[in-house]
């Protein structure tokens, strides 16, 4: 499973970066793509669910049970950075149970109307592990508010343990591991 889930985020990757369009006189020319100025600034977190591809299973309401929306000062508010200057990203959250920050960082690859984030490893990065985050996180942009919407476009899997905890269930009876997508939306503007 976890082939075929790799295989459909490199397949996702190479689709969103080579969509080629007609340019009407008879040739092929590539659609502008965004630039780090189009989608620069600093997202605030409005959603953010895993969904289990199993309907019996529970959503994972991330913002709820892992991240801390109204962290104690001087803490920020959770949020996504991303770079006018290059193709990177600063996701920083703190943690509900024990008010630790955590701050997660890597590359961004842009397409057309949608950004890709990177994720470092799930076995060296525990943030992507509470979040219950892909390897390639595929978000669609939107420019009028800045808005970065995931729809649950991929399928993929997480580990029991994180799933459970971050769903607020026991781990008895699950399979190791955990096939769902993940959906949200994140804003400069205020939350809708």
């Amino acid at each position: 499973m976890r082939s075929q889930s790799l295989l459909a985020r490199v397949l996702l990757l190479a689709a969103v970066l080579a969509a080629p369009a007609c340019d009407g006189g008879g040739g092929t020319t590539a659609p502008p793509r965004l630039t780090p100025g189009d989608v620069q600034g600093v997202y605030s977190f409005c959603s953010l669910k895993f969904v289990p591809a199993q309907t019996a299973l529970p959503q994972a309401n991330l913002l709820a049970s892992i991240v801390a929306t109204n962290p104690p000062a001087p803490k920020q508010p959770p949020s996504l950075t991303l770079s006018g200057q290059s193709a990177g990203y600063q996701l920083l959250y703190t943690r509900k149970t024990d008010s630790f920050t955590q701050d997660l960082r890597g590359t961004v690859a842009l397409g057309v109307d949608e950004i890709i984030l990177s994720v470092p490893d799930e076995d060296t990065a525990e943030p992507r592990r509470e979040l219950l985050l892909p390897g390639q996180l595929l978000l669609h942009f939107g420019s009028s508010p800045r808005q970065l919407t995931a729809t649950g476009d991929v399928l993929y899997s997480v580990r029991r343990a994180d799933y459970a905890r971050a769903a607020g269930i026991s781990e008895e009876g699950l399979q190791d591991r955990i096939n769902g997508s993940l959906t949200g939306l994140l804003t400069t503007g205020a939350c809708p």
